[in-house]
């Protein structure tokens, strides 16, 4: 019998509910939570950051026992799930993911994943991303090493006295369960977008159209950082914040910026 630490649990992610990896998590948290509530964008949504459906209604589809298929953003089935469909029993945590690729450095920006987790938190509930590395050689995603440190990871975090105002980003690389070189708790670090570019194609009737596309650095270049952490084997764990004031700037820019 697994030791249930909370009474209910909510899971979201980007790739959408069909997708593996929430499939994954949804074992995990089933060995953590008395309840567990699935609501998942219905097709897949990765990309969209922290966006949500300003000018436009979204639809919902129920799957099943508290499973809900949303036709809108990560950050839509956040704010469906928080602000309606449960606003009356609360989920004691939500649970992003797992990501299919890393969400590290600047991909946190991009992150559906990360956003529906940071919407999440910003509405006052606890939340992790999570994330597993893959190849960039397109080999199958080899899911081993989150299928067996989902959980624990997730138990110890809990066991922590964490702020409301952060998230936690999970990422596991991309080896086995066995060979990972263990923990590292790591910053987001800065942008590294020399490898991102957008490739231009045509159509069969010769109308432009465009792919982006971003390679990782492979380098290991600091350990504390969660790009550099995850290629070296780690896990990485980093707690985000919504706060993105530098704040040693602001105390430069109050004292020599004069408004004319």
């Amino acid at each position: 019998m697994f030791n249930k630490l909370v009474n209910r649990i909510l899971l979201v992610n980007d790739d959408g509910i069909d997708a593996k990896g929430i499939n994954i998590l949804k074992e995990a948290a089933e060995k953590i939570a008395h309840e567990v509530w699935v609501v998942a964008p219905a097709l897949d949504q990765s990309g969209v950051s922290c966006a949500v459906s300003l000018k436009s209604p979204f639809r919902v589809a129920q799957r099943g026992d508290r499973e809900y298929a949303v036709y809108g953003t990560p950050a839509d089935c956040a704010l469906y799930a928080l602000k309606y469909l449960m606003v009356d029993n609360l989920p004691d945590l939500v649970l992003s993911g797992i990501n299919n690729g890393t969400n590290v450095g600047f991909e946190t920006i991009l992150s559906g994943t990360v956003g529906a987790a940071m919407m999440s938190m910003t509405l006052g509930v606890p939340a992790m991303a999570l994330s597993q590395s893959t190849t960039e050689d397109n080999q199958p995603t080899d899911w081993d090493c989150a299928i067996h440190h989902t959980e624990s990871v997730i138990r110890q975090l809990l066991a922590l006295s964490a702020p409301k105002n952060i998230c936690f980003n999970i990422n596991f690389p991309a080896c086995k369960a066995d060979n990972i070189n263990g923990v590292k708790i790591t910053k987001q670090g800065a942008a590294d977008v020399s490898k991102f570019i957008v490739a231009p194609t045509t159509d069969p009737e010769g109308n432009d159209y465009f792919w982006f596309r971003a390679k990782r650095n492979q380098q290991i270049i600091d350990e504390s950082k969660e790009l550099d952490a995850t290629n070296g084997g780690f896990i990485a764990i980093t707690p985000l914040s919504y706060e993105r004031t530098d704040n040693a700037f602001y105390e430069v820019l109050k004292e020599n910026f004069v408004a004319k």
